[in-house]
């Protein structure tokens, strides 16, 4: 294979000899150098002639001896900027260029150029033993081109001339260089035939495999030999049998039947079940017990069940059904080329991802944002009170158009937490100190890999054939509000992203979002020192909490919003329904809810809401869709208010947002707490 180590300026390809980069900038780029000509068609960047055709054009710049000869020099002096701002140590406030560099100013709009977006800056040799070779070409250049050329078109000959046209190319070093500053972006259309436009991360190697596997670890990835159930209509009968709950007797019974004798592969239940345990079942569970110590002197022990969280990550990045959905590169989205406004749909289109892919110095480094959730579940109210804890693990890589179905298993069981009882301790205060205890020590024992695995990185296989550097990192963490308030280690009347004071909780309040060094730095200066103002300020527990080691993690945005509970329970139900009725009166809400007229897709509540006596999320959504008209003839604030938090409800439900829709949310909530003193009670 050759070693593609020249890279294209103006984008992510790589080539192996000068000629092939040559052809592709004239083919893709058109040159990428100045142009003044104001005719339609297609325009050498050198010469100014127009063509008719695209080819004609590439054609022309392929043979003619100055243009070729120009645009081999417009790409050496590309990539020596290249050069420069990957080595060079470049201050954040770029400073002046000496009298030894010449600059290169930036063309003109009406020139139609793609190459020149910021001053760019180039070393200008005076003994330069070319010079009256470059001379040559000013001559022929002007007898070619016709009189009245815009002068920044000379300006860019002479800056081309300058360039060293032998200079060496470099490799791309190890450490990542800097994002230029207006790197281009390509148009795409998805199949809803919406067109965005993708600013791609400006390493192309980042999330590229660092070589391919070998053929003794495709060999590792075979599926292993499962006897009969590799056909798949004997595999469709076993999954029948094993689904339908009945028993190995009556399993053996079915597969011994005269008429199915000769066509079975098994002739007991037994040789079935056989086969079934051949099947891939995942990465090996284990059991870790804790032993927590009464004040009393009594103790209980715990167990907690868990994955190697590594093998599980491994796992879902070689899984075959979601090689080609798979995306390891960071990139940004945008409405128009004029990059006004950012689409987030994705992890790999949020800020989070690529400032993570910024601070990792590894230029092959792909990053595995790790999402985790977990709840704690009943499992039975009269026979024992059993509860369970699991905690479930997916990444970003995969889409969340698949992440939200379960039938693409897409989300793998981590580990189940312990729930205990705690009878060992009889203080209330201290037993619920040991859960809190226990929660951040368990998830730390779970979690703890990610810790040396996205420092340095590790090398797995993926599904599509390479083995990819990859840094996991932990991303996101999906949960209900006391288990948030749990995982931030708060209490519950504060907010576990920002620090927001408890009684302005219910005002609009500039207040800033946790840092995360800030809480660890009060945590340690409470349980070492004795004691600590900020401790007390952000309503936080004594407790180690378990994300203190894991690196890249973001306290104020890991926690994800709980739409269910904390909109549709909360603000919508909780709040704006029993202020509509403490206005206009229960037996009126029923009676509007009753008389609203039936409409496809719309729920009809024809015994009111007053009588629903469980409400689940389809329950609630159907009941904000007519929120809204049932207080049409009231005050014009109370409209304003209920309209302003339906807004926001629905912006938060989008799919995507981009900056203009951000700005919405936030002028609908500034709205509704303009009016909101409409539903205080009148004294």
């Amino acid at each position: 294979m050759p070693n593609n180590t020249i890279i294209c300026p103006q984008c992510p390809a790589r080539f192996a000899t000068n000629d092939e980069l040559q052809h592709h900038y004239a083919v893709t780029h058109e040159g990428a150098g100045p142009s003044s000509s104001p005719e339609p068609g297609f325009t050498c960047q050198h010469c100014n002639r127009v063509f008719a055709e695209h080819h004609w054009m590439v054609q022309h710049m392929e043979k003619n001896k100055t243009c070729k000869r120009r645009l081999r020099r417009w790409i050496q002096l590309q990539l020596a900027i290249g050069r420069r701002q990957a080595t060079d140590c470049v201050d954040d406030d770029n400073s002046i260029p000496s009298e030894e560099e010449a600059e290169v100013s930036e063309p003109d709009s009406r020139s139609g150029s793609s190459g020149f977006e910021e001053p760019w800056y180039v070393q200008v040799d005076e003994d330069n033993s070319d010079d009256d070779l470059v001379m040559g070409e000013e001559r022929d250049w002007d007898e070619e081109t016709e009189a009245g050329d815009n002068p920044e078109t000379h300006h860019y000959a002479d800056a081309i001339a300058d360039a060293d046209e032998d200079a060496e190319v470099n490799p791309l070093p190890h450490a990542p260089a800097p994002a230029p500053p207006h790197p281009p972006l390509r148009e795409v259309t998805d199949r809803y035939g919406h067109r965005y436009f993708i600013e791609d991360y400006h390493v192309p190697t980042v999330g590229e495999p660092i070589r391919r596997q070998t053929p003794e670890e495709l060999a590792q990835n075979q599926y292993p030999d499962v006897g009969a159930l590799a056909d798949p209509d004997f595999f469709e009968i076993a999954q029948l049998l094993l689904r339908s709950g009945v028993s190995g007797n009556f399993k053996g019974k079915y597969l011994r039947l005269k008429k199915l004798r000769g066509m079975m592969p098994w002739t007991t239940d037994r040789a079935m079940m056989q086969n079934v345990d051949r099947l891939p079942t995942g990465p090996e569970w284990s059991v870790m017990a804790f032993k927590v110590k009464g004040s009393s002197g009594k103790t209980e022990i715990v167990e907690l069940w868990l994955r190697d969280i590594i093998e599980v990550i491994k796992k879902l990045l070689n899984t075959r059904k979601f090689g080609r959905f798979l995306q390891f590169k960071p990139i940004k989205k945008w409405t128009s080329p004029a990059r006004t406004e950012q689409i987030r749909d994705e992890i790999t289109t949020g800020e989070w991802m690529w400032n993570v892919q910024a601070e990792i110095k590894d230029e092959y480094g792909t990053v595995v944002p790790v999402i985790i959730s977990s709840d704690e579940t009943r499992l039975t109210n009269f026979s024992g009170d059993k509860k369970a804890h699991p905690v479930y693990i997916t990444i970003g890589n995969i889409p969340k158009s698949w992440r939200r179905k379960t039938s693409k298993r897409t989300n793998a069981l981590l580990g189940y937490l312990p729930v205990p009882k705690l009878d060992c301790e009889p203080n209330k205060e201290k037993r619920r100190f040991h859960r809190r205890d226990l929660f951040h020590k368990c998830m730390s024992t779970l979690l703890k890999p990610l810790a040396e695995a996205g420092e340095h990185g590790i090398e797995v296989p993926c599904a599509d054939g390479g083995i990819r550097r990859i840094y996991p990192a932990l991303a996101a963490y999906i949960a209900d509000f006391p288990e948030q308030c749990r995982v931030a280690c708060v209490k519950q009347t504060y907010c576990p992203l920002c620090t927001v004071k408890p009684e302005e909780r219910g005002n609009i309040s500039n207040a800033g979002p946790r840092k995360r060094q800030d809480i660890i730095d009060a945590i340690h200066e409470h349980h070492f020192d004795g004691g600590s103002a900020w401790f007390q300020r952000y309503g936080l527990w004594d407790v180690k909490p378990f994300w203190e080691k894991l690196p890249y993690v973001d306290t104020s945005c890991f926690l994800t919003p709980d739409l269910l509970h904390q909109m549709h329970k909360g603000v919508i139900k909780d709040h704006l329904t029993k202020w509509i009725t403490h206005i206009i009166g229960k037996q009126a809400v029923d009676d509007r809810h009753s008389s609203m007229p039936e409409y496809h897709g719309m729920r009809h509540f024809k015994n009111g809401i007053s009588t629903v006596s469980q409400w689940t999320g389809r329950e609630l959504k159907e009941m904000a869709k007519v929120l809204l008209p049932l207080i049409s003839d009231e005050d014009s604030k109370v409209v304003t208010a209920a309209r302003a938090l339906l807004d926001f409800l629905y912006l938060a439900h989008s799919s995507s947002l981009t900056g203009g829709q951000l700005a919405a949310m936030d002028r609908t909530l500034r709205t509704f707490h303009e009016n909101k003193h409409c539903h205080e009670p009148r004294t």
